[in-house]
């Protein structure tokens, strides 16, 4: 495993540009966990005066003793533990000087006690307005941070001065940390980890289908166990969690198959799916020229690392954990191009951005009945339309593709007459590229594209 600081750069642009201003600025950034938050705050902090606290999850009074010491430390007296965050503040503010002030793990401090929040709103209020300070809160519980830090009914409302969601790197950025190989296996190393970066440093490239048995099909690895522990850090009964995104991975995508397969009552199912849609694990997608309130809408798991755990690792995990995994690799060799296909298919979307065939103002999937589309994208203005397939299949017969995609293109119902058609295809190979109304891009094509995601 290779541990490395890599890029984010226009994240350190906006944190030196807090810390350029001759004001008080307060930062909240978060994200998923492994994503890197920590090593961008320290990264940011390097050779500035700052003080950096990692919340813990134990009790209010251990992390206040804690972050007493690290006061203490920074200012120079001996070691005492203050009252309140209150007044470990007031002793860091004695010395008017610029310095940053760095709490990671906060939503540890939140979930012990809400009141933590009204006290941050009077140190925010009362001590920092008017000092040369950079006050950066960061959690790794994506649903509390919006809800319970950013949203209106928080006392920390409209107080921040920089928000910033840290997501993982894009496929673009997977292909610079891995420059060494082609972007048929970055894409598969995209597939099973989705530019988390912590996920990235298990990969060395050199042989991908190995380091992915390797790392996720044996028991004493990280990345086969990190799936439940994230689920059992964020979750309660998490086990009920993990059947519907089982169900998920495998097809089962509306809320009635997802509750058959799960043992859950359909009418409890959508309970369940807004908290893993509110740690960014589950998105709910409906047909591009349907309305987002849409009956006919469909659950995907969006993260790519538990997309892949739940299709590959999950079903097997008791086989797994007994060192029999044999039958869970028959079944990874036999279903991982299926799976990549899914994985390629929303790849594309970020291509075509790139590609500019058409400046669209609408962008999705479309499906009726049993007529799929994998790409549509609009110029509602203009009354242009393209209609996209993506192919993870070698030797793509175009022809055949184009065609097919034609005659469903008819029975999208939009401007009938009166639009603007345009024609794509992905695909890893085509049997011939030389096919008049329609563009075509092979992975030679996409391997130097600057990817718009």
């Amino acid at each position: 495993m290779t541990r490395k600081f890599f890029d984010r750069e226009k994240e350190l642009k906006i944190l030196n540009e807090i810390w350029d201003s001759d004001r008080f600025e307060f930062m909240i950034i978060y994200g998923r966990r492994r994503v890197g938050k920590t090593d961008l705050i320290k990264k940011f902090c390097k050779n500035k005066k700052s003080i950096y606290y990692l919340c813990s999850k134990r009790k209010m009074q251990y992390n206040l003793k804690k972050f007493s010491e690290k006061v203490c430390d920074f200012i120079g007296i001996p070691p005492v533990v203050f009252g309140s965050f209150q007044e470990a503040f007031d002793a860091l503010l004695k010395n008017n000087r610029k310095i940053v002030i760095a709490i990671d793990e906060f939503s540890y401090l939140i979930k012990r006690d809400s009141g933590i929040l009204s006290d941050f709103q009077e140190i925010v209020d009362e001590k920092l307005k008017d000092k040369n300070v950079k006050l950066i809160l960061c959690g790794s519980s994506i649903g509390m941070m919006e809800s319970r830090v950013l949203g209106s009914g928080s006392p920390l409302y409209g107080r921040s001065t920089r928000q910033l969601r840290l997501r993982p790197f894009t496929i673009e950025d997977t292909m610079k940390w891995f420059p060494h190989i082609n972007i048929e296996e970055t894409v598969r190393i995209y597939s099973v980890t989705g530019g988390v970066a912590k996920y990235l440093e298990f990969f060395s490239g050199k042989n991908v289908a190995e380091e992915i048995k390797n790392r996720f099909f044996d028991p004493s690895s990280f990345l086969f166990s990190d799936a439940l522990y994230l689920l059992s850090e964020e979750l309660r009964d998490y086990s009920t969690y993990m059947q519907i995104l089982e169900a998920i991975s495998l097809g089962h995508t509306k809320i009635n198959e997802i509750g058959n397969y799960s043992f859950v009552q359909p009418k409890d199912v959508f309970f369940y799916l807004k908290n893993l849609s509110s740690l960014g694990i589950v998105k709910r997608i409906v047909p591009v020229l349907s309305p987002r309130k849409a009956k006919r809408g469909i659950y995907t798991i969006d993260d790519n690392y538990f997309n892949f755990w739940f299709r590959f690792v999950s079903p097997f995990q008791a086989e797994i954990e007994s060192f029999d995994e044999e039958i869970a690799m028959k079944n990874f060799k036999r279903n991982f191009n299926t799976y990549l296909g899914g994985i390629f298919e929303k790849l594309c979307f970020g291509f075509l951005k790139s590609l500019n065939l058409i400046n669209y103002t609408k962008i999705g999937r479309w499906w009726h009945k049993d007529r799929e589309i994998d790409i549509v994208a609009l110029n509602e203005q203009k009354k242009e339309i393209l209609f996209a397939e993506c192919k993870w299949k070698e030797e793509v017969n175009a022809e055949r593709v184009f065609k097919e995609l034609k005659e469903k293109a008819g029975y999208v119902q939009w401007n009938d007459g009166r639009r603007k058609e345009h024609y794509a295809i992905f695909a890893r190979s085509f049997r011939n590229k030389d096919v008049d109304g329609i563009k075509l891009f092979d992975l030679k094509d996409l391997e130097n594209l600057e990817i718009k995601m």
